[in-house]
């Protein structure tokens, strides 16, 4: 019996041996990243339909940890943050935020759709600043710019700068208390055929506490992102250079 015993324990220890052996050539797999994995699934069901690949989209997380998908191109020291109408997505900016990353500028253009729009642009500013980003300006149309304005006027340290095309006074958030306490230099711009948001945009400038600060009514029916032509999108690339300056500038027109 004895002789059993001390033979069972050898292959005992042979076993357990050999086990040892495998553990130290084979290493354990790294546990997956659920946060990673969650931001690869906005990036890869983000609806873009501008894109043919998803190289350009991000994940923004904003609160709560919820992840939002946004479109990003170029680098440099300047950001700017890009926000879409209601009828529309991050692609109504896409081609002008390849004009910006031509001429050195970050950009991002978020998905607003929700109702933590405000939000979701506070999440992107942060994250450009975060990769590195030294300035940031907002600037939106219609509903955009209305949140653009409402999401600078919340952020801490204030961004450099605002532009907000045909925004209405309120929709999705409050641009009447925001420019009430917003002190960046700020550009608002409307059509005065387009409706009453010619009527906005000077109720907007009225209440308006910045320093810095300008006007642009054109007699057009253009909206939001269809006025950024001509002398207004020069007016506002040259106010991503130098914001105070191009908002105490003489209107051209």
């Amino acid at each position: 019996m004895r002789a059993i015993t001390t033979a069972a324990r050898g292959l005992v220890a042979a076993v357990l041996l050999a086990a040892a052996g495998c553990g130290q050539g084979t290493a354990s797999p790294a546990p997956l990243d659920p946060t990673a994995a969650a931001r690869q699934r906005v990036i890869d069901t983000a609806n873009f339909d501008c894109l043919d690949d998803r190289g350009p989209v991000v994940a923004i997380t904003g609160a709560e940890q919820e992840m939002t998908a946004a479109i990003q191109v170029g680098t440099g020291d300047t950001a700017v943050v890009l926000l879409h109408q209601v009828d529309g997505t991050a692609c109504q900016w896409y081609a002008f935020a390849l004009l910006l990353a031509q001429r050195g500028y970050r950009a991002m253009a978020p998905d607003i759709t929700s109702s933590d729009a405000v939000e979701v642009t506070q999440a992107g500013i942060a994250q450009l600043r975060k990769d590195g980003a030294k300035r940031v300006i907002v600037i939106g149309a219609s509903r955009g710019g209305t949140i653009a304005l409402a999401a600078a006027a919340a952020t801490t340290p204030p961004v450099d700068g605002v532009v907000a095309l045909s925004a209405p006074t309120v929709y999705g958030a409050d641009a009447l208390t925001a420019v009430a306490k917003l002190d960046v230099p700020t550009i608002l711009i409307a059509g005065d055929l387009d409706e009453n948001f010619a009527a906005h945009a000077k109720e907007l400038y009225g209440l308006s506490i910045a320093e810095h600060k300008k006007l642009i009514i054109r007699s057009s029916v253009s909206h939001g992102v269809t006025l950024l032509s001509g002398d207004i999108e020069d007016t506002v690339l040259a106010f991503l250079v130098d914001p105070v300056a191009t908002a105490d500038a003489p209107d051209p027109a």
